[in-house]
């Protein structure tokens, strides 16, 4: 829906549904993209926004030192609309940011890095191999959210009871701020999230709630701040939800495409497709927050202090001056500059362990079922209700034969008989 533009802060679009329950909010967007580079929008009906559409824009407010992540620069009259899941290692603005993201990133490289990219390679071929030849499958529950959720868990550190809690209140904790009572809920979930990860589920005595002595380090530490707890929860809620809405999108989408096994034996088209499928459909399609700390002139726009300005990730992606025939699928783009995960000091942390997943993911699943497709029942892609971020509800695979998996020294998976 668009308004007459009365002034430069009137709102020139409204955009009363969230872009994650969507099916296709792409139209929608490019209709806010033809206003300008940076257009201001009413978001839910509730408060007025900046939205950012084009490429360059978008680099241009993630790298401006006077957007921060802290949403305690919003006016305000606006803060009341901000999440207050936004506490987490993506929130914070220097020093304090830089200090934690460098604790962050020590324990995503070396051997815990090696040691996930084992566990998630072994944990993806078990799954695939527990999957009934010759049969659709839903593969959202039966793969791709087992694999993400278990070894996610398993890096983080998490106990039983927090890992339990955590599965429990993930997507209510990634509701859009449609209304008043939604903050109030995520709040209080987050509150009570926050004090099982900070206890690490033990209790007084020193044992864990389900009677187990406390677990190792893990990325957790032995005595977490709460900081750390909320940097876990928001990596645990978040992460997992974003990376699982992704994988799942990109499945749906690689195997249409003829001969998706063969290709996925290149280690660089795994890489390439897995860029293209986050630059044309990635799980956040409404985009990054930040928040204008001073007045300041963005793309030749007056943004005011305290006001909300949206990065959109998804139409960065989608723009022609960047990306050549950008609304068209090609696994084998390069460069592909797109912004999914973030850009410069806040650019995700979890992108190596993303990385791993979806390369455990394809080549399990191109080993054992070179012959999957999507099933003719899934006509379209029906978008996950509810979510912050966008992915399928369903991802409907006919299987076919099963496949025994060659050695790594062999070219050709082996049918089974």
């Amino acid at each position: 829906m668009t308004t007459s533009d009365r002034g430069p802060r009137c709102p020139r679009h409204h955009l009363a549904q969230d872009l994650g329950a969507l099916e296709d909010p792409y139209p929608l967007l490019e209709s806010v993209r033809s206003s300008g580079a940076v257009v201001r929008v009413r978001l839910y009906e509730r408060f007025d926004v900046w939205w950012v559409t084009g490429y360059a824009a978008a680099v241009a407010a993630l790298s401006a030192t006077e957007l921060s992540s802290d949403q305690r620069h919003a006016h305000p009259a606006l803060a009341c609309h901000v999440s207050p899941m936004r506490v987490g290692l993506i929130d914070k603005d220097p020093p304090e940011h830089t200090l934690l993201r460098g604790k962050t990133l020590r324990a995503f490289s070396g051997a815990r890095l090696a040691a996930f990219e084992q566990d998630a390679r072994t944990l993806g071929a078990s799954l695939v191999g527990e999957l009934p030849p010759e049969h659709t499958v839903d593969l959202l529950p039966a793969l791709v959210g087992p694999l993400v959720e278990r070894t996610v868990s398993t890096f983080l550190g998490l106990p039983p009871v927090v890992d339990s809690a955590l599965r429990a209140h993930a997507e209510q904790l990634t509701r859009p701020m449609t209304a008043d009572a939604v903050r109030t809920e995520i709040g209080r979930a987050r509150a009570v999230l926050r004090r099982h990860v900070r206890a690490g589920g033990v209790a007084e005595g020193g044992h864990s709630e389900d009677g187990q002595q406390p677990p190792g380090i893990g990325m957790r530490g032995h005595l977490p701040s709460d900081e750390w707890a909320d940097i876990v929860l928001q990596m645990y809620v978040a992460g997992r939800q974003s990376t699982v809405d992704f994988l799942a999108g990109t499945l749906l989408g690689l195997l249409a495409v003829e001969g998706w096994a063969h290709l996925c034996q290149d280690a660089s088209v795994r890489l390439t497709a897995v860029d293209e499928f986050l630059r044309l459909d990635g799980p956040i399609v409404r985009g990054v927050w930040r928040f204008a700390r001073t007045d300041l002139d963005l793309a030749g726009t007056a943004v005011a202090r305290g006001d909300i300005v949206i990065v959109s990730l998804a139409l960065a992606g989608r723009d022609p001056q960047v990306f050549p025939d950008s609304a068209r699928l090609d696994i084998h783009r390069t460069p592909n500059r797109h912004l999914q995960f973030g850009l410069g000091a806040h650019r995700c942390v979890g992108v190596p362990l993303v990385r791993s997943l979806a390369d455990a993911l394809l080549l399990a699943l191109a080993a054992r079922f070179p012959e999957a497709r999507p099933s003719p029942a899934c006509s379209g892609r029906t978008a996950r209700r509810g979510s912050v971020f966008r992915g399928p509800a369903r991802v409907p695979i006919d299987l076919g034969p099963a496949y025994q998996p060659a050695p790594l020294d062999s070219p050709t998976p082996r049918r089974n008989a």
